[in-house]
């Protein structure tokens, strides 16, 4: 007989990804290489627009440090939907991101979109794989 007590709840872990989405994108926005690393596993696989595929923190760290670098003037990432495993052990999020960047002839809004595959490690949901592009070409 399945022991009903061990059921996962699936709304707490919902609310504990939102948390951990939350506070990577603002480690993002902040541009702290360092503290966003620390919601990923260590051997991530991250998939940038117009990019080869990646895999490993020190490899997504270096990322961080090149995204840095580039002359935006905001950044903001929003969770749209979030779908968890029946075991509790498994996610994905999908949401979307905004950069802006500025242009003689006024700011420019590069919209785009991300998924992220979580897993649960040692009781917290870490970022297992990412996948994120712009809707519209490259100018």
């Amino acid at each position: 007989m399945k022991n009903l007590s061990s059921k996962v709840d699936l709304n707490a872990e919902k609310i504990a990804i939102s948390k951990v989405i939350e506070m990577l994108v603002d480690a993002e926005i902040r541009q702290d290489a360092d503290a966003a690393i620390e919601f990923f596993t260590d051997d991530v696989i991250v998939q940038p627009s117009d990019m080869p595929q990646i895999q490993g923190t020190k490899e997504q760290h270096e990322l961080y440090k090149e995204f840095f670098k580039m002359p935006y003037t905001s950044f903001d990432s929003k969770s749209v939907e979030t779908i968890i495993a029946a075991s509790g052990d498994m996610a994905y999020d999908i949401g979307w991101n905004l950069f802006v960047f500025p242009s003689p002839d006024g700011d420019v809004d590069v919209k785009g979109k991300y998924l992220a595959v979580l897993k649960k490690v040692n009781g917290e949901w870490k970022v297992a794989a990412l996948s994120f592009s712009n809707n519209q070409p490259a100018t």
